[in-house]
């Protein structure tokens, strides 16, 4: 098997985070004390190593206010192209314009100076 230049950092986030495969059918979403056990849709599953990848690019955590800023970081740098994630991740958007509006539009900035990693429509 050939090792692409991004398994390692990968491979250390999702260890370190107990994230399940990408291809898992479900995946686990933490909100404070509750935990919501989700279906991993296709186009979350084609989505996922990169948007993976901007955490370890950008140094978003992997928390509420993390996820806020990624959101919002990828709406700069290029969402990737299915209206369902689009829609999945407009919430975090709001969310993050109504409690913390300075840092998620500051990710966003910085996000249009960049490129994500997902391919173009």
């Amino acid at each position: 098997m050939k090792r692409n230049e991004h398994d390692l950092p990968l491979a250390l986030l999702r260890r370190r985070h107990t994230l399940e495969a990408p291809d898992s059918s479900h995946w686990t979403c933490k909100l404070g004390p509750v935990t919501l056990r989700l279906p991993n849709f296709v186009w979350r599953q084609k989505a996922i190593d990169a948007h993976d990848l901007h955490h370890v690019i950008t140094g978003y955590p992997l928390t509420l206010r993390g996820e806020i800023q990624l959101a919002a970081w990828e709406w700069g740098a290029g969402r990737y192209p299915d209206w369902r994630a689009t829609l999945f991740c407009s919430p975090l958007i709001l969310l993050g314009a109504m409690t913390m509006p300075r840092r998620t539009y500051r990710a966003y900035r910085r996000g249009t100076r960049m490129q994500s990693l997902y391919p173009k429509d």
